[in-house]
């Protein structure tokens, strides 16, 4: 890893963490077990969770640590970013684990692929997953579960691709093209910044050796609540730039508005109004026999399904609750400290996240 007083490394890799000692610490671990890497750096910004720093230094003795107020995740790695030194930017979650040759693969199809400014590829379920977490898994790797983003979450062929092959636990970015993240988005903030990126004509590269391992939510009401909060960030982005929209990113919300108002429909039209929401069951029962049978395990059909509708509606209430949602001004986060390898502490009371 680069000191502070090498050449720029090759590879900056900036992670935001929320109070999860544990998963960043695991995450940190499966870094320090790089085979062979690239020049890199450490970069860390925490919510103010006094405990990261030491979790960091322990494993990386060079990182810097940012300590930060009001910050959303895209103003907190943009925090990163404007400190970063490498050419390829790798944006990891705090609960997600690499593989020991992860930062040399990077390198290597930078490499390969200079014409290319996005890399990255599928987060898949982690290694020591419950049943619970591994059914999870399958359920966003399919095209019933997560439509045209069900490349995020399983392998698929190497290929040029667009924003739905990309997630932001485990994305790379050449600097030379890098935008600032939205510091208003909740969440989907990657789906900003890669749509951005698209129209200036970036060359996004998805491979599925770029693999990371992400910890799936362990409860049913986590899972809810992760749902929901992805499909509130895809509604703000909706409401902020309307090209962003796909059909597909509308369905949920276009089932739920379908059941709230079937008893009105069939008095309407009769019971011909049911055959939408009847297509869907059938649809959810298939994908939830198919989920069982690639899982080789018959008894998952039950979980798969509810998953499935659990998903949906979840997802569903996110993009009306964030397309409806006022529009409030959000403050540029106050940087508290950087923590650097020596236990230096410089204290400032704003930031510029302009890159």
């Amino acid at each position: 890893m680069s000191g502070g007083g090498e050449r720029n490394p090759g590879i900056s890799i900036c992670i935001i963490t929320g109070r999860r000692l544990a998963q960043l610490d695991a995450c940190l671990a499966s870094l320090q077990r790089q085979v062979d890497p690239p020049s890199f750096e450490l970069l860390v910004c925490s919510d103010g969770d006094e405990h990261v720093a030491a979790t960091v230094h322990r494993r990386f003795p060079a990182a810097r640590v940012c300590f930060v107020e009001r910050a959303l995740p895209g103003a907190g790695r943009n925090l990163l970013v404007v400190e970063a030194r490498g050419d390829l930017l790798l944006f990891l979650d705090d609960d997600v684990t690499v593989d020991e040759d992860l930062l040399g693969r990077l390198d290597r199809l930078a490499a390969t692929h200079p014409e290319a400014g996005v890399f990255g590829g599928p987060n898949d379920s982690a290694l020591d997953s419950t049943r619970f977490q591994f059914v999870q898994g399958a359920v966003l790797a399919s095209i019933v579960g997560s439509g045209p983003v069900r490349r995020r979450y399983g392998a698929h062929p190497a290929r040029y691709a667009d924003e739905r092959f990309f997630v932001l636990c485990n994305l790379a970015v050449r600097r030379e093209v890098m935008v600032p993240f939205s510091h208003e988005l909740v969440c989907a903030e990657e789906n900003a910044l890669l749509g951005e990126m698209s129209r200036r004509g970036v060359k996004m590269f998805y491979d599925p050796s770029l693999v990371a391992y992400h910890e799936r939510r362990p409860t049913l009401r986590g899972f809810a609540q992760q749902m929901h909060k992805y499909g509130f960030g895809r509604g703000q982005l909706g409401v902020r730039e309307p090209a962003t929209v796909r059909p597909s990113y509308l369905a949920p919300a276009a089932l739920l508005a379908h059941v709230v108002t079937l008893p009105l429909a069939v008095l309407a039209v009769g019971p011909v109004a049911m055959v939408p929401l009847a297509a869907y069951g059938a649809a959810v029962v298939a994908a939830a026999a198919r989920i069982a049978l690639t899982l080789r395990r018959p008894f998952d059909a039950a979980l798969a399904g509810l998953l499935v509708v659990v998903l949906h509606v979840a997802y569903g209430l996110g993009v009306i609750r964030g397309t409806v949602a006022r529009r409030r001004p959000v403050e540029h986060p106050v940087v508290l400290r950087w923590h650097d390898d020596r236990g230096a502490e410089g204290v400032v009371t704003a930031a510029s996240i302009d890159l």
